[in-house]
């Protein structure tokens, strides 16, 4: 085993080989937005459940605000410095080092590239840059494939997903997170060849719609999610926390996760 691997092992499940990932990194670009307001409030409650795998976050909450009881694995946000109030959020450039990383303990680094963007070359090179420093100190890097507002219609596009997949895992993420298409997804997954673990996006209409998401995305490869909106701006965050796990870690249908979710917030 090298520290990689060793690494890895605290991002995804050693009996499933997939991970549920809660991402509260949003802050960074669009500030204290509904449901991570009182971040560090947010991020007890979840952690109390013990169902998260791993956390994604920008340094700063994780000195700030991250004191988890167990100890989950974590990834370090490493690119930003654009926000909405800002010309473009695809302008991203470093925000932090793999030094800070082995610093502060994480156990990956992730990066954004905007394919298709303004930006896309910049932010493709950035990539490709931190893929080579994580490399050096065998600290596995999570690819987020962005897409900016130009592109926003693509994200449906499973050729197009598919083709930032592949451009991540090329410019050497170990895994990567992009948008589920609910069509041809597979594809996404079969063309890509490091892990694939799908976001949120926007706020899905309601949890059902949630559980539906990942259930498909599983069912086409997905390795699991990277996910934010969608769990700590749900009515019952805690409760769709657990339905979650047992769409991923359980193998359970939609209706099986829904009825638990029910269980949970009617008793």
């Amino acid at each position: 085993m090298n520290g990689k691997e060793r690494r890895l092992r605290n991002i995804l499940n050693r009996k499933t080989g997939r991970s549920l990932v809660i991402a509260v990194d949003h802050g960074m670009a669009l500030g204290a937005m509904s449901g991570i307001v009182d971040i560090a409030g947010t991020i007890r409650a979840l952690d109390a459940t013990g169902k998260i795998d791993c956390w994604l976050m920008t340094k700063g909450i994780y000195t700030h605000a991250f004191d988890p009881e167990g100890d989950p694995g974590v990834i370090l946000r490493a690119s930003g410095g654009a926000t909405i109030a800002g010309p473009d959020l695809t302008r991203e450039g470093r925000t932090a080092s793999v030094e800070e990383a082995l610093f502060l303990g994480a156990d990956a680094m992730a990066t954004t590239a905007f394919v298709g963007s303004n930006y896309e070359h910049e932010t493709l090179i950035g990539m490709a840059a931190m893929a080579t420093e994580c490399r050096r100190w065998d600290i596995p890097l999570l690819g987020v494939i962005g897409l900016g507002k130009t592109n926003e219609e693509k994200k449906k596009d499973p050729k197009f997903i598919a083709l930032g997949a592949r451009v991540g895992a090329e410019h050497g993420a170990d895994i990567i997170k992009t948008y589920y298409t609910e069509t041809d997804f597979d594809k996404v997954t079969a063309g890509c060849p490091v892990p694939v673990m799908i976001a949120g996006g926007p706020k899905c209409e309601t949890d059902r719609d949630t559980l539906a998401m990942i259930h498909g995305a599983l069912q086409g490869g997905a390795r699991g999610i990277v996910m934010g909106r969608n769990v700590w701006q749900s009515p019952h965050p805690a409760a769709l926390l657990s339905a979650v796990y047992g769409l991923i870690h359980e193998n359970m249908t939609v209706t099986e996760a829904a009825e638990l979710l029910a269980h949970l917030t009617t008793g």
